[in-house]
């Protein structure tokens, strides 16, 4: 009698042989059903929240290096320099030696501003801007335009453009140089103001001397002398990374409070069991079952109805993860979100983060339950 009758309070099951019974029935499997959906949609947010700041960094760091090195006291760098900071650094780091100019840019009667990043040679520049090409190739006797300033100055691979240089009055400040490649950076000041070059092609505009040196490889301030200071990538972006980081509170607490309506789904759950099962309760209690005994039969409950929940909710989440990954059929404007592809990062041990999380959760409130509302059930 016992048996049979723990086996219908466990039971996931609600009875239906009335209409009040089918409402508790159609209540208990709209709350698991949020309960599913809540899983997903914290899995979802979670990646692509992820997502969008690896793609950022990885962004900034393909098209700046981790670390520029730069004299302390505003003066250029010369070959000496790079000897000395080599001699700090293990051997064959690679280190790009970078010269820049703001000059105008010209073809036919149009015309714009930009900066000219100018580089020893293509072969050991550390930027990546080759992986960012839509058209053309990358050489050391060509250059490479945005595609915005492409497209604002109507140019082609091979278009020929006039560079002037706007500190000089003389026919020495004007160049004339070949396009080789167009590219995509998703980032709207890089895909319109910059132009990429070997540093022999600017010689009518730059000096001997280079502005900074960039690398990828780990350093700080500690190896080089007073002389030379040591930027990272995130100090060079403080304001676009401060931007990204403050999302991540209202990120959070959106998570959070998805966290507490999964809890809550399943804690109402089991409030429309109880009050469905009350007479068996009240029989469990005749047969001698103290509350300890049906607060944990609840829990075993809860715990239940939260692992089945998660392992479909789980399936289904990184399902649509992979299935957008790989197909991207959700575009995104790439000059907003520095990418034209809803970004994902799937993180395959969020499981063993967020079940212990709502495990703990449900344990806590449960333990109010249990004070608040199976403890009414004495005798």
């Amino acid at each position: 009698m016992k048996i049979l009758l723990l086996k219908k309070f466990l039971s996931l099951r609600i009875s239906n042989n009335n209409s009040k019974s089918k409402l508790y029935l159609y209540l208990n499997n709209f709350s698991v059903f949020i309960t599913i959906l809540s899983i997903i949609f914290i899995v979802l947010i979670i990646s692509v929240n992820d997502g969008f700041k690896s793609t950022v960094n990885s962004t900034l760091i393909d098209l700046n290096g981790k670390y520029k090195i730069y004299n302390k006291y505003n003066k250029s760098l010369t070959e000496d320099d790079f000897d000395n900071i080599i001699s700090y650094l293990p051997n064959k780091t690679p280190i790009s030696k970078i010269s820049t100019k703001n000059i105008i840019i010209k073809n036919r009667n149009l015309s714009e501003p930009i900066n000219i990043i100018a580089f020893s040679n293509y072969e050991t520049f550390i930027n990546k801007i080759e992986d960012r090409l839509i058209l053309g190739e990358m050489s050391n006797d060509k250059i490479l335009i945005g595609q915005i300033l492409a497209d604002k100055l109507n140019v082609k691979i091979g278009s020929q453009l006039t560079f002037i240089n706007i500190d000089s009055s003389i026919i020495e400040g004007i160049e004339v140089l070949t396009v080789g490649g167009v590219f995509n950076t998703n980032i709207p000041s890089y895909d319109r103001y910059l132009v990429y070059g070997n540093r022999q092609l600017f010689k009518n505009f730059i000096d001997n001397d280079y502005d900074y040196f960039l690398t990828n490889h780990n350093i700080n301030n500690d190896l080089l002398n007073s002389k030379y200071g040591i930027s990272n990538i995130f100090e060079l972006n403080s304001k676009l990374f401060n931007w990204l980081n403050s999302y991540d509170t209202p990120i959070k607490i959106l998570v959070v409070f998805i966290l507490t309506i999964c809890i809550f789904n399943i804690l109402q759950n089991n409030f429309l069991y109880i009050t469905d099962k009350t007479k068996h309760l009240y029989l469990l209690k005749t047969l001698g079952l103290n509350n300890l005994y049906i607060y944990i039969i609840i829990i075993l409950r809860s715990f239940s109805i939260l692992s089945i929940s998660c392992i479909i909710g789980f399936f289904i989440s990184y399902s649509l993860l992979i299935i957008e990954r790989n197909i991207n059929f959700i575009k995104l404007p790439e000059y907003v979100y520095f990418t034209n592809v809803l970004p994902i990062d799937i993180n395959y041990l969020l499981p063993f983060y967020i079940f212990p999380l709502l495990l703990f959760i449900l344990i806590t409130i449960s333990i109010y339950f249990y004070y608040t509302f199976i403890r009414r059930y004495e005798f």
